[in-house]
């Protein structure tokens, strides 16, 4: 009985407040001072005197490594000695807390004296516990395991080992190893580095695929920061590691090459002023190659023929953005500080692309609109429309309009609601070289994984509830939930037919500790009132590590539409 349990007192109601609101009153104060604090697993950042001294907290304290301050400073774009920026601050926080090993963050502004033009700043963090692992056992034949510190020696640098056991398998133990540093030397690029021989890199085939990759990012960490960008290097190859007939199995070995970069710009703030002016531009170019050295055998097969293509291109990209950021609760996270952006971003791409002999100009444009409104409902609308061109005629054209709702949170007795709907409308026009539109999983139906089920047309619509309950299991916290799919795809008929329609029905549970760093956990059952081919009316699944977060991203690198 000890396993579950129930929060012995309400959490804090969930807010929903503009990110800078708490600084506004301080515009132009002087900061004397940058005080860092961190606080253990018996706080919260939202309240540092209510403590939760239980032997779970001071466990976790006398096996976690706290943050190093230079780690924290290493990360803070505010200086002392400079005016106060509310909006760079409320960034500067919202930057802190989207760091993995960072389960939240304040920061507090602590006045000299009321004729005082100077303040002191205090950063409050609370860490993740970094040390984590996980078996996920397929009885009576598979076994994996992983273990990893996503913050060893509290230096913001990630060391994950990871090995499988398959009697089916030859070899039948596999391994994987990665290592990540975040904000290395302060210049807020993240670098990884890691090998797999159990298809767990960046795999385009179907096949299990041995990889070694290297990866920078740069992201566009606030709206005024100037440059981001990013590259990766992978090289993969597969291997037929579970003995199928050469028939069959694919032999294929591939290259990847991916370059980017981008600089921000827009109106120029004088010193004097207090308010910013955060509409901003964006120019960003990339250059990428899949390249496969070898072909598979199965190259000209349905649908692996969609898969198997070296593929080359350059891109440009001009985009107007404007973001700002809400922190409110509940959304996907269970209870943890959220920052939800409202704004916009409209991007126009222009280059060309290499694909099975056809060198193509693209010509791309998306629009982006975010809006909360003041009972904490969020709305999402995203538009997208572009096409390649050969000899002055579009080709592999793309229109998709998408909208989300997220409902406000709904108080029933202590436990939290929220519903979300979605739907859309995808059409490819003048298809040519480039695979159909699908309604696979999450671009219709959840769960729902049909091969053959492609067209050119589909329209969608889904609701989703969650309900946050007070109850924990052995400290994760469990939310159940509901889904109805209802999507309509073409093959060769028209859309808006009886026998283009599909749905599917799904129930399950959700449970997470966001003190650790596993992710959700989610086990669904679905039902599906009509199939197809190798697709059962229902089905079961359990993730371990589904990974859920709201977009953050203030820009993209520039890509198609089909990448």
């Amino acid at each position: 009985m000890g396993m579950i349990t129930r929060d012995p007192v309400d959490d804090p109601p969930a807010f929903n407040v503009k990110s800078e609101d708490a600084y506004l009153p301080y515009a132009g104060k002087i900061i004397r001072k940058i005080i860092i604090k961190r606080i253990g697993f018996e706080s919260t950042v939202l309240d540092t005197a209510r403590r939760f001294q239980t032997f779970i907290s001071k466990a976790a304290n006398t096996l976690h490594v706290d943050t190093k301050e230079f780690v924290i400073r290493d990360n803070l774009f505010i200086r002392e000695g400079k005016p106060l920026n509310p909006y760079r601050v409320a960034d500067n926080e919202r930057t802190l807390r989207s760091l993995s090993f960072i389960l939240d963050s304040r920061i507090l502004v602590r006045p000299i004296s009321k004729k005082s033009d100077s303040v002191d700043l205090i950063v409050i963090t609370r860490d993740v516990f970094s040390l984590g692992g996980s078996f996920e056992p397929q009885f009576p034949s598979r076994y994996k395991a992983i273990v990893q510190d996503i913050n060893a020696g509290g230096m913001g640098q990630r060391i994950q080992l990871a090995g499988l056991y398959d009697i089916d398998r030859n070899p039948r133990l596999g391994y994987e190893w990665l290592y990540q540093k975040t904000n290395v030397m302060g210049s807020f690029i993240d670098g990884s580095l890691g090998y797999t021989v159990i298809n767990t890199g960046s795999s385009l085939g179907n096949e299990n695929e041995n990889a070694f990759y290297f990866r920078l990012n740069r992201p566009l960490y606030h709206p005024f920061a100037r440059w981001a960008g990013g590259l990766e290097l992978s090289n993969n190859v597969s291997k037929n590691v579970y003995r199928r007939p050469d028939s069959i199995f694919a032999s294929y070995r591939y290259t990847i090459q991916d370059y980017w970069m981008g600089y921000s710009f827009g109106q120029k703030k004088l010193p004097t002023d207090l308010k910013e002016n955060r509409n901003r531009k964006f120019v960003a170019v990339r250059g990428y190659q899949q390249y496969f050295i070898d072909a598979p055998n199965v190259l000209l097969r349905e649908p692996d023929r969609y898969v198997y293509r070296t593929r080359v291109s350059v891109l440009a990209q001009l985009t107007f953005f404007r973001q700002d950021f809400y922190k409110t609760q509940y959304v996907v996270g269970f209870g943890r500080t959220e920052d939800i952006p409202y704004g916009y971003r409209i991007s126009f791409t222009t280059g060309w692309e290499k694909e099975l002999g056809n060198m193509r100009p693209y010509l791309g444009s998306e629009m982006y609109y975010n809006k909360i409104q003041s009972s904490g409902t969020i709305l999402t609308y995203n538009v997208k429309l572009a096409s390649y061109w050969q000899g002055g005629r579009s080709e592999d054209g793309l229109l998709s309009v998408n909208f989300k709702r997220f409902s406000q949170v709904h108080q029933i007795g202590r436990m939290k609601v929220r519903h979300q709907i979605e739907t859309g409308y995808g059409w490819l026009f003048n298809q040519k070289i480039k695979r159909g539109i699908d309604i696979r999983d999450v671009n219709g139906i959840v769960g729902f994984n049909p091969d053959s089920l492609v067209g050119t047309q589909r329209i969608t619509l889904s609701e989703e509830v969650v309900v946050f309950t007070p109850w924990k299991m052995l400290g994760f916290r469990l939310a159940p939930i509901g889904r109805i799919d209802l999507a309509m795809i073409n093959r060769k008929s028209p859309l808006l037919r009886k026998e283009n329609f599909y749905s599917g029905i799904s129930v399950g549970l959700r449970a997470r500790n966001e003190n650790l760093i596993f992710n959700t956990i989610e086990a669904r059952i679905f039902f599906y009132p009509r199939t197809v081919e190798r697709v059962q009316h229902f089905g079961f699944s359990v993730s371990t590590n589904f990974f859920i977060k709201y977009p953050t991203n203030l820009i993209n690198k520039p890509s198609t539409v089909f990448n």
